[in-house]
């Protein structure tokens, strides 16, 4: 086989052959249902994703709501603990304005000539205290002859004295207060230590 008949042949495969291979036919009627089955689907889809925002829409309020109702009762809590706070004080000034005006008085009556009727006055005026404070819950801290407690005693001096125990309170130099179950100030005191 020479040149050109090689080429000839080659030229004879590339034309087309028997076209006993029918092609496809392409059935209109299930490119239809194909198309209707996916436009369904697609439907499908939009309203599970319209449903979804909604719920995330939904959700989203509901914070916003909790939110806020978290807020304003944060602030009414605080508004409520500040009114509380007020009132208290408000109701241990009214207690303490009849003390107020009798040590005035006292003040303005005080002479040299009725000393002992001055004393007894503001004896009388410091009680009258001592009773407004008590009643809102102050207490004095106990110390002269108990046994040391840290917790309720600020040591400041030491006795050697033989004949007390050791640790017993021998003196105090500034009484010691609580309210209610809070040390305001504690007992400033001289200690024994043996």
């Amino acid at each position: 086989m020479n040149y050109e008949e090689i080429n000839a042949e080659e030229s004879a495969n590339d034309l087309p052959q028997d076209e006993s291979t029918p092609e496809p036919e392409i059935n209109e009627e299930s490119l239809q249902e194909e198309l209707e089955t996916e436009d369904k689907e697609i439907a499908s889809l939009k309203e599970q994703l319209k449903a979804a925002e909604e719920n995330v829409d939904d959700l989203k309020d509901r914070m916003l709501r909790v939110q806020a109702d978290f807020e304003n009762f944060r602030k009414r809590t605080q508004r409520e603990k500040e009114d509380l706070a007020q009132y208290t004080k408000e109701e241990v000034v009214k207690k303490l304005l009849p003390v107020l005006d009798n040590f005035d008085l006292a003040i303005s009556h005080a002479s040299t000539e009725n000393l002992e009727a001055y004393a007894k006055g503001v004896e009388l005026v410091a009680k009258q205290l001592r009773d407004v404070l008590e009643s809102e819950g102050l207490k004095e801290i106990e110390a002269e002859g108990t046994t040391f407690d840290p917790n309720f005693h600020h040591g400041v001096a030491v006795d050697n004295n033989p004949e007390l125990e050791d640790q017993q309170i021998t003196e105090v130099f500034q009484k010691g207060y609580q309210l209610k179950d809070k040390v305001l100030r504690p007992s400033m005191v001289k200690v024994n230590s043996k």
